[in-house]
């Protein structure tokens, strides 16, 4: 007698259930949001790709993987299966059960697809635990073999002091390190460490470390300009960048000519590699890594027409809402169009609260805490 009374307690309790309480985290609805003329869904579905790749997903090396859905506008991300470790799967849930606790997910159902590469590529705290980078340089020195012989830029196109570059020796296909020391030109003093390694999956993972080898979030405005892990992926999206600028020759360091050689020929042996492993058309064109740019810049600095998309609200209004700030073009995509604004001056107008995403994915914040929700 007291079995069916308990039953539809139990049963009237889950009625009463929201679908982010029951939804998995290892699901995330993702959201694309139209920006401009010639936008649609295949050219982020390029862009997400390649983020999970720089997240350390090995989706590219097998195009069984079923963790990416597609329902009209909305992509369903599944964390389980798109090739990631299961550390980096752990940190992925964490930060999908927080993004779920969000105003703009329990009342849409989703966020844009731009707002979660802002917390993934475009949040250092966060893609540093996702794709695993050492905490120390110590750590990260101890997995690798160094040359003796270290390369010393003194005309640096990104550094605006000297570099000393020191390499790890060549061991298997995808195990390879660069760690530079950005150096006070007359003191000699090391002011910080960038750091790049090759993922396993064909693509590198950036960090930056202070003086005494601790990870930051984004190189010093004063010492480089080099920004965020963000920016490292925009400049280094499928290889190292070899030397741009005259160097002098410094004695008791490899020269400019042997340095420039050796990347050249780390990055043709890098080209093998991938031509190797990639499998996803996607990735073997190394092109549509430019959608991932413009996956989290049209995010980043929304037009009008995006807004209206994201909010859900007629242009004219939207119009209404961002009339008292100054329009901008973005200075790499003219056709983005002319009337763009900068996200930290429109989620404050949101007609619902939304997680905060960086001020910048490129460069350092002038905020005093980076964002990081996973603490």
């Amino acid at each position: 007698m007291l079995l069916i009374p308990l039953v539809c307690i139990l049963l009237h309790s889950c009625s009463k259930l929201k679908f982010w309480e029951t939804e998995p985290n290892n699901l995330i609805n993702l959201k694309w949001n139209k920006a401009y003329n010639n936008d649609n869904l295949e050219l982020h579905k390029a862009g997400l790709k390649w983020a999970l790749s720089f997240l350390g997903s090995k989706i590219a090396l097998d195009t069984s993987y079923s963790g990416i859905t597609y329902s009209k506008n909305t992509i369903l991300l599944d964390v389980d299966h798109v090739g990631f470790s299961q550390k980096a799967i752990t940190h992925l849930k964490a930060l999908n059960k927080t993004i779920k606790t969000s105003d703009e997910y329990q009342k849409k159902g989703h966020i844009d697809i731009g707002r979660y590469l802002a917390l993934t590529i475009g949040s250092p705290l966060h893609y540093y635990k996702i794709v695993d980078v050492p905490i120390t340089l110590k750590d990260l020195e101890s997995n690798y073999n160094f040359d003796t012989l270290t390369a010393y830029i003194n005309n640096s196109s990104i550094s605006k002091i000297d570099r000393n570059i020191k390499t790890s020796k060549t061991g298997t296909s995808y195990k390879k390190a660069f760690i530079s020391s950005e150096i006070d030109t007359l003191t000699q003093k090391i002011l910080e460490y960038e750091s790049v390694e090759l993922m396993e999956n064909g693509l590198s993972r950036f960090a930056l470390y202070d003086s005494i080898g601790n990870l930051k979030s984004a190189g010093d405005l004063n010492v480089t300009r080099a920004g965020k892990p963000g920016k490292c992926m925009w400049c280094h999206e499928s290889g190292i960048q070899p030397l741009f600028r005259v160097q002098k020759e410094i004695p008791h360091y490899m020269s400019p000519k042997n340095f420039l050689d050796s990347l050249i020929t780390y990055n043709s042996r890098l080209q093998d590699y991938q031509a190797k492993i990639w499998q996803d058309s996607l990735i073997i064109n190394k092109r549509q890594h430019t959608n991932m740019e413009l996956t989290y810049i049209t995010f980043m600095e929304p037009s009008i027409e995006q807004l209206s998309n994201e909010w859900g609200l007629p242009p004219e209004k939207v119009r209404q809402k961002v009339k008292h700030l100054t329009p901008h073009t973005h200075e790499e995509f003219k056709f983005l169009g002319d009337s763009l604004y900068h996200r930290k001056n429109i989620d404050i107008l949101a007609p619902y609260k939304v997680i905060a995403v960086p001020e910048s994915i490129r460069e350092s914040s002038t905020l005093k805490s980076p964002v990081n929700y996973l603490k």
